[in-house]
């Protein structure tokens, strides 16, 4: 399988809105600050603790630390794994 370039992973991590990605698999965000905060879709939660930071495209889960970039929550949320193997 070809490798993806790291310029073009970097690219896709910058360009990919996750505050879009996360509002279309239907997570809810409200504005605190600069942050976006909603509940996790990577475990069970009443008390929002999933935090967005949409300035650097990345985002927190204070309650099950899962955090990380777009890519990051694409793997989480469907359950894949992506091996990037630098030249």
């Amino acid at each position: 399988m070809p490798r993806i370039a790291a310029a073009e992973l970097e690219r896709l991590k910058r360009e990919a809105s996750l505050e879009r990605l996360a509002q279309a698999r239907g997570i809810t965000l409200s504005r605190r600050g600069k942050q976006l905060v909603g509940v996790c879709p990577f475990h069970e939660e009443k008390t929002p603790s999933f935090t967005l930071d949409p300035a650097k495209n990345l985002f927190h889960c204070f309650g099950c630390d899962a955090a990380g970039s777009v890519v990051d929550f694409v793997m989480k949320s469907q359950g894949v794994s992506f091996r990037h193997q630098e030249r």
